[in-house]
């Protein structure tokens, strides 16, 4: 892109948005944006370096003249202010995604995609490359706790990029490695069914050029589908014989897990894991992360010792605090698909040393329309002591008949007696969901806030 270029972002909050904003924000470009999402915590570092953000629509800084290329995400509507102003001046509206294959051109990209776990693994490579000095571009979707950022400018050849598939977007971007960690039917409001999910991821590796390489899980039952009819090159991983990078002696505990590492193509033992973070499923994110890093020629050694210090990604079952009375654990996670919910509160049960308490909130309506039988099952056959369900986080979507939160804690409850399930409804304050955890609580209790909607601000107010 022309230097000289303005790019203005609408809905520059969101943690896409601002990961791109602030690469070319570094790259010398002109940014500005506007977003009414009230916490800017996304944007913050943009403010500081003078970048002018504003939380309406139409302000002085969105009809700023100098204006060259307005920026939106799929969520931002057709008729969207910004937009239909950007149309009628005749400057050029382009999509997230558009703008991050600009990023991408001139890189070694490294695009992970996944219904679940790109953005630990995404996070997870981009550590490892930091670590040996390979001075990565890097664009997550999420806070990488570790750079405590969403984005990292780097001079070196490699890009590291969350491959976003919600919005078929991923099938634009310029990937010379591609990881898929899993195929899920995801993004409902989207998808038709899981056919349509495998055939996009499909399509995302056939686009690779022919030096490019897929980096793909063999413990997926529909990664191994759609595996004989690819044509690029691949680099297999998982936990099976069946995997060229394969983990094995694998020690789960609640807070890390330990493993060995295992490259079948030559029949080696390259050596032993340790990752602190808990779970299978970061297990396979780990594996995933070390094929990569191998593939470009990293040091076993040095692999190993950087992901004895990764740090995690803010959402992805955080610590929050303790509660002093009662003495009562917090952790927050993004989980918002039944598979998701079904991990975390796997790492949940594994944790918790008196009674689990879940607060979630769904969110898209579509996505508890199409997955309401899963949710039923997920929550009513775990060892939940208490489950609190709040109103569905709509994100810009419409209603559907019956399907209610309220609809929801009932199917569950009369599945579940061994749990008590509670729905409450949401409000800002969140105070009527706050009160009733601290009638139940006790010592030693662990509350795990669950949902990608605004159920993590209840962290903060129980810990005040």
């Amino acid at each position: 892109m022309y230097k000289k270029n303005h790019l203005h972002f609408v809905g520059i909050n969101g943690i896409g948005m601002s990961g791109i904003a602030k690469i070319l924000h570094k790259e010398g470009y002109t940014v500005s944006g506007c977003d009414l999402a009230s916490d800017k915590s996304n944007v913050q570092e943009l403010i500081e370096s003078s970048c002018q953000i504003s939380n309406q629509h139409g302000s002085t800084i969105c009809n700023d003249p100098s204006i060259s290329i307005v920026v939106y995400s799929s969520d931002i509507a057709y008729d969207n202010t910004e937009l239909v102003a950007a149309r009628k001046k005749k400057i050029p509206t382009v999509k997230r995604a558009v703008i991050l294959a600009e990023i991408m051109r001139t890189k070694f990209s490294i695009g992970v995609a996944g219904s679940h776990g790109k953005t630990t693994t995404t996070s997870l490579i981009a550590h490892i490359l930091i670590e040996a000095d390979f001075d990565p571009t890097v664009i997550v979707g999420g806070v990488l706790n570790n750079i405590n950022n969403n984005a990292r400018h780097g001079v070196g050849k490699y890009a590291v990029v969350e491959a976003d598939e919600s919005d078929r977007s991923l099938l634009l971007l310029p990937v010379t490695l591609g990881i898929i960690t899993n195929i899920d039917f995801e993004h409902t409001n989207i998808y038709e069914n899981i056919d349509d999910v495998a055939e996009t991821f499909k399509t995302y590796l056939e686009q690779l050029p022919f030096y490019g390489k897929a980096i793909i899980s063999t413990d997926d039952i529909n990664i191994a589908k759609i595996l004989p009819h690819l044509s690029c090159q691949t680099i297999t991983y998982g936990t099976t014989n069946q995997a060229q990078i394969q983990a094995v002696n694998i020690k789960l505990n609640a807070d890390n897990s330990y493993f060995d590492i295992i490259d079948n193509k030559t029949n080696s033992l390259l050596g032993s894991i340790y990752i602190p973070m808990p779970s299978m499923y970061n297990v396979l994110n780990a594996i995933a992360a070390i094929a990569t890093a191998l593939e470009i020629d990293i040091p076993f050694r040095t692999i190993a010792k950087s992901l004895t210090t990764f740090k995690g990604i803010d959402r992805r079952f955080t610590y929050k605090g303790t509660m002093v009375t009662p003495t009562v654990e917090i952790f927050d996670d993004y989980g918002h698909h039944p598979t998701e919910i079904f991990n975390s509160l796997i790492t949940a049960q594994r944790k918790t040393k008196n009674k689990l308490i879940v607060v979630f909130q769904p969110q898209r309506y579509t996505r508890t329309y199409h997955l309401w039988d899963e949710f039923v099952k997920v929550f009513a056959t775990s060892e939940i002591d208490h489950l609190i369900l709040t109103d569905i986080y709509p994100a810009n979507e419409a209603p559907i008949e019956n399907i209610t939160t309220e609809r929801l804690a009932n199917e569950i409850q009369k599945l579940a007696n061994h749990m008590k399930v509670q729905y409450i409804s949401f409000d800002q304050n969140l105070e009527k969901i706050k009160e009733y955890i601290e009638d139940i609580i006790d010592d030693n209790d662990l509350v795990l806030l669950l949902g990608a909607g605004k159920i993590n601000m209840l962290a903060e107010k129980l810990l005040q």
